[in-house]
C-alpha cells in the first residue's frame, strides 16, 4: 500500500516536470514571436508616451498679507486691536474661489487683457467649461494640516490656520505653453480675488458715506441746540450773578446734594462757568462733525467715480492702478491748501500705495512658475509596463496557436 501511494506521488512529479518542459519548449519555439511582440509593444508604449504625454509645470503663489486689508483704528486712546492673522479666511476664499473657477469670469478676464484668441487659451477654456473645471490645478495652502494637528495634539484655530498661498500646476505638451499657463493662471486668481474685493467695497461705500454726512448732519443739529440751551442758560445766570453781586463771595467748594426734603445747588457763578465750559464742548463737536461731514462728502464723490471705474471693466489690476486717476480728478479743482481736503487726499493715497504693494507686489510667485525638462510619465515606467504588456500579449498568442493546433 506505501509502495502505490510513492508511485502515484511520483507519477504526479513527473507530470509535473514534464508540464513545465513543456510549457518552456513552447515559448523556445514561439521565442520569435514573443520577440515580435514585445518590442512592438515596448515600441508603441514609447511613441504613445512621446505623442500623449505632457510636460507639468508648477508654481507656488503667495498671498503677501492680509487679504482684504483690515485698517488699523487711529485712536491711540483705544486697545490695539489684535493683528489679523495673514492669509485670507477660509469663508472668504470659498467665495472668491467661486468666482474664479467660473467660465464666464474667466471670458471677461482674456477680453480685458485681448488674450482670447491665443491657442494656449482655447484649451483652457473648454477646460474650464468642462464639468471638474480647474479645480484639479489649483489648490489652496494652509499653514496648519491635519497632519501639524495629529503630531502637535491640537486643533488649528480658525483665525490661524487661513489659506496663505496656491498650488498651481499645469500639464501640456510643450514645456513652454505648461509654463506660461501657470503664470497666466496665478495672475488671473489674484486679479479675480481683487476684483471682488473692490467691487464690494467701492459699490457700497457710496451708500455708507452719505449714511454718515445724514449722522453728522444731526449731530450737529443736536449740537446746535445744546449750544442754544447753554447760551440761554448763561443769559440767565449772568442776570442772576448782577441781581445778586453777594453770590460771587460765596465758597466755591459747596456740592450739589439733591434728596426728597431739600436740595442745594452751586453758587450761580459757578454754574456760569460750567454753563461756559459745556458750550465750548459743544461747538468743538460741531467743529468736529463738520470737519468729518466735508471729508466724507469728498470722499463720496471719490468712491462714486470709481464706482463707474468699476463698471466700465472687468479687471482687478486694472482697478487699482485706475484709482490714482480717480483721486487726481476729484482733487484738480480742490483747495489742497486746506487741511482738511489734504488729509482726505493724503489718506486715500496711502490705501491705493498700500493696496498696489500688498496685492500687485507681495502677493506673487515664489516657487515658479518652473520649465519642466521631463515628460509626466517617466521613461522607466513606460519601458516596464509596455514589457509587462508585451510579454501577456505574447504569451497569449503562443499558447493560443498551440491550443488551435492541438484541436
Amino acid at each position: 500500500m506505501h509502495n502505490e501511494v510513492k508511485k502515484i506521488e511520483g507519477d504526479d512529479i513527473d507530470e509535473n516536470v514534464l508540464s513545465v518542459a513543456d510549457l518552456l519548449k513552447t515559448v523556445w519555439q514561439g521565442r520569435r514571436t514573443l520577440l515580435a511582440i514585445t518590442l512592438f509593444t515596448v515600441a508603441a508604449g514609447l511613441a504613445g508616451r512621446m505623442l500623449f504625454s505632457e510636460y507639468k509645470s508648477e508654481g507656488f503663489f503667495q498671498f503677501g498679507g492680509t487679504i482684504p486689508m483690515v485698517k488699523k483704528t487711529a485712536d491711540k486712546d483705544k486697545e490695539k486691536e489684535k493683528e489679523p492673522s495673514p492669509g485670507i479666511k477660509l469663508v472668504d476664499y470659498k467665495r472668491y474661489a467661486a468666482a474664479f473657477k467660473s467660465n464666464e469670469r474667466f471670458t471677461d478676464f482674456l477680453v480685458q487683457h485681448k488674450l482670447e484668441q491665443s491657442p494656449s487659451t482655447n484649451a483652457l477654456r473648454r477646460s474650464f467649461a468642462s464639468r471638474e473645471g480647474i479645480s484639479k490645478w489649483i489648490d489652496p495652502v494652509f499653514p496648519f494640516t491635519k497632519l501639524d494637528a495629529k503630531e502637535l495634539l491640537e486643533d488649528p484655530k480658525d483665525g490661524n490656520n487661513n489659506v496663505i498661498g496656491l498650488r498651481i500646476s499645469y500639464d501640456d505638451k510643450d514645456p513652454k505653453v505648461a509654463q506660461s499657463i501657470v503664470g497666466l493662471l496665478g495672475r488671473y486668481t489674484q486679479d479675480t480675488i481683487v476684483y471682488i474685493i473692490y467691487s464690494d467695497i467701492l459699490r457700497f461705500k457710496h451708500v455708507e458715506m452719505t449714511a454718515k454726512i445724514t449722522a453728522l448732519d444731526n449731530e450737529i443739529i443736536e449740537n446746535n441746540e445744546r449750544l442754544a440751551h447753554f447760551r440761554r442758560s448763561g443769559d440767565d445766570l449772568k442776570k442772576i450773578v448782577t441781581r445778586y453781586p453777594d453770590a460771587a463771595g460765596q465758597a466755591s467748594r459747596q456740592v450739589v446734594s439733591i434728596s426728597d426734603e431739600t436740595a442745594r445747588y452751586l453758587p450761580p457763578v459757578t454754574q456760569l462757568m460750567t454753563t461756559e465750559v459745556m458750550a465750548s464742548e459743544a461747538m468743538e463737536k460741531i467743529h468736529k462733525a463738520r470737519r468729518e461731514q466735508q471729508q466724507n462728502i469728498l470722499l463720496r464723490e471719490y468712491y462714486d467715480k470709481a464706482k463707474t471705474l468699476i463698471d466700465n471693466t472687468k479687471s482687478g489690476e486694472d482697478i487699482l492702478r485706475g484709482l490714482e486717476s480717480v483721486k487726481t480728478e476729484v482733487f484738480k479743482d480742490k483747495n489742497m491748501e486746506d487741511d482738511t481736503v489734504k488729509e482726505v487726499f493724503n489718506q486715500i493715497t496711502i490705501d491705493n500705495q498700500t493696496a498696489i504693494s500688498l496685492y500687485l507686489e507681495k502677493s506673487r510667485f515664489i516657487a515658479g512658475p518652473s520649465l519642466p525638462e521631463n515628460l509626466s510619465l517617466r521613461l522607466s515606467v513606460t519601458v516596464l509596463f509596455s514589457l509587462f504588456i508585451g510579454l501577456m500579449l505574447s504569451f497569449a498568442v503562443i499558447f493560443g496557436r498551440k491550443s488551435l493546433q492541438e484541436n
